[in-house]
């Protein structure tokens, strides 16, 4: 049995010309969400973003910086990341078992429903 443990990475993830935003559609609960997931037992939270990115995205990140912490309203922490890619092809390697990968602009993500720690995290580091 897989150990979850109470942390999660995520990561505001922007395209090359830091127009969009990588994001994930949950239309189940018509709900957003930000690329990203649990840290798996021996895995450092570097590889659990690079992993999760690659299994709900099909994605990896050119780069990877570490962001900051903040708690989540379900009461996880969250160790986030920000980065940049080139690679802009979506394919989820889960047939979008947790969500649709999106990329959004600037004033899509603005109006989207979405965690309040992951608007800061996208907003605040939203490349100029």
């Amino acid at each position: 049995m897989k150990k979850l443990f109470k942390v999660s990475t995520k990561i505001a993830l922007f395209d090359q010309s830091k127009e969009h935003v990588l994001v994930i559609y949950m239309d189940w609960d018509n709900d957003w969400g930000l690329p990203g997931g649990h840290v798996d037992e021996g895995e450092t939270p570097q590889e659990a973003i690079c992993r999760e990115l690659m299994e709900e995205c099909g994605i990896k990140a050119d780069v990877i910086q570490k962001s900051d912490f903040f708690m989540h309203s379900n009461g996880k922490l969250i160790l986030a990341y920000v980065g940049t890619t080139s690679n802009t092809v979506l394919k989820s390697q889960q047939d979008n078992l947790e969500g649709m990968p999106k990329w959004l602009t600037r004033d899509e993500f603005e109006v989207v429903k979405i965690e309040p720690g992951y608007r800061e995290l996208v907003l605040n580091n939203w490349p100029k």
